[in-house]
């Protein structure tokens, strides 16, 4: 088992010869309990390694990844990558390692509960699927997942970090034949843990998909409403595509550095990454070039305030890191966006009543970009999707995609729920905190 001393005697092995050099390593121990027809249907448990490497000199820099704790095996790595660097160009974008503030652990998220209090899980389990049943649904599935993540971080300045955080996720899906809906719990702790809530909206929202009339709408621009699981994930995926201050200087995000500071969006919407708040699920208190992580307000009431940022492109921004090296050294990326809550409820019905007439979707999935620096993606929508009509759920839909662009994301954002909630699950990796989000004129189409 790697330790960061461990780790460091190999960086004190080949700094005479690198400028820079930085390992990370993660070790995961985690289990997986798959359920389906309201039974657990397997149950395994995995250790996982990652080792991330970096080494520099002259202005050229190579990385490796490997999946192993084995310190010879690192240590080949290392001295293969040295031989490589001088048959490689210089990189326009190097700066040497530097630190800022030293970095210290995140207080509330690690809860060792997690490991030993296992059965407490299982009973979770078992309540979000009798609240699934209790709300109407006939059978649910899904997964859960649990364990311990340990991070080190050492490099050749001498810095030596380490971190750890405990997690719990619930996916859970309810079934009524052949409709279905989606809902999600995740935590860094056991106390913030509520799969009966996860459970009981699954079978909630496929229950009044049941009782409704299937219709088929035109292809068009209608008033959209996303839950959470939606709303998550794309304003995510925006903030991670967009918002990386490497995407601006490469051109490869539809805003600009001279848009900072200007209104780009519904004067109604707010953007956070959490990546320093120990409540937020992804969180970490130090980043992949030993700075310590920063929760960055991105958005502010329409207005642009801030870029993701590493020590490379703060350096050519002229200002510093905000500590969002995360999983590479070039392109810097979010850890947990966060979108500010507004006036609507938090309901669907209560919704429906509010917007009048629209569509509300409760989930998505295979998300694609037709082009990345003018945002025009697609989605396709899954699982309950209502059509509204004079303030009441008045059809289910199905067959239908989100195609539109990131900008209609920001300019038609119209208001959000009062409350919003904790989301993660596999085809959204980006965790955040979002509520129901309302955009006026969203196109859809069949698909």
């Amino acid at each position: 088992m790697n330790t960061p001393s461990d780790l460091g005697n190999v960086i004190r092995g080949v700094r005479d010869l690198v400028d820079d050099a930085v390992i990370i390593y993660r070790r995961v121990r985690w289990s997986m309990i798959r359920f389906a027809n309201n039974e657990p249907t397997i149950a395994n448990s995995w250790i996982t390694h990652e080792t991330m490497m970096c080494v520099a000199k002259s202005r050229r820099y190579l990385t490796a990844s490997l999946s192993t704790d084995d310190i010879s095996t690192i240590k080949n790595k290392i001295q293969e990558l040295i031989k490589e660097l001088s048959n490689i160009p210089e990189d326009e974008f190097y700066v040497p390692l530097t630190h800022g503030e030293r970095p210290n652990q995140l207080v509330g998220k690690y809860d060792s509960r997690i490991e030993s209090e296992t059965d407490k899980l299982v009973d979770g389990l078992n309540d979000a699927i009798q609240a699934s049943l209790s709300e109407g649904s006939q059978r649910n599935a899904g997964a859960m997942t649990f364990g311990i993540s340990e991070v080190y971080y050492v490099d050749s300045s001498g810095l030596e970090l380490e971190d750890r955080a405990s997690f719990v996720t619930l996916t859970i899906r309810a079934f009524i034949n052949e409709l279905t809906a989606t809902s999600v719990s995740i935590s860094n702790t056991l106390d913030g843990f509520k799969p009966r809530e996860a459970g009981s909206e699954a079978g909630h929202l496929v229950r009044l998909v049941k009782d409704l009339p299937e219709e088929s709408i035109s292809s068009g621009r209608y008033n959209v409403v996303m839950g959470p699981l939606v709303s998550a994930h794309l304003y995510g995926l925006m903030t991670a595509v967009w918002f990386n201050a490497y995407s601006v200087i490469t051109e490869m995000s539809g805003i600009s550095k001279s848009d900072i500071g200007n209104s780009i969006a519904s004067e109604g919407l707010t953007i956070t990454d959490l990546s320093n708040d120990p409540a937020a699920f992804g969180s970490e208190s130090f980043d992949y070039e030993g700075n310590k992580t920063t929760n960055l307000e991105i958005i502010r009431k329409g207005v642009l305030t801030g870029l993701l940022h590493n020590n490379r492109t703060a350096a050519k921004f002229g200002t510093v890191s905000t500590g969002h090296a995360v999983g590479n050294w070039l392109r810097p990326r979010p850890r947990h966006i966060a979108i500010g809550t507004g006036h609507l409820p938090s309901d669907v019905e209560a919704i429906a009543a509010e917007v009048g007439n629209g569509v509300i979707i409760t989930n998505n999935w295979y998300t694609r970009f037709q082009n990345v620096k003018d945002g025009l993606f697609s989605t396709v929508i899954r699982d309950a999707a209502f059509l509204v009509r004079n303030g009441r759920l008045s059809a289910r839909l199905r067959g239908l995609r989100i195609a539109d662009s990131f900008r209609i994301l920001l300019r038609n954002f119209m208001d959000s729920s009062k409350e919003a909630k904790p989301v993660h699950w596999w085809d959204s990796p980006l965790p955040g905190t979002a509520p129901y989000v309302l955009v006026k004129d969203l196109n859809l189409s069949k698909g």
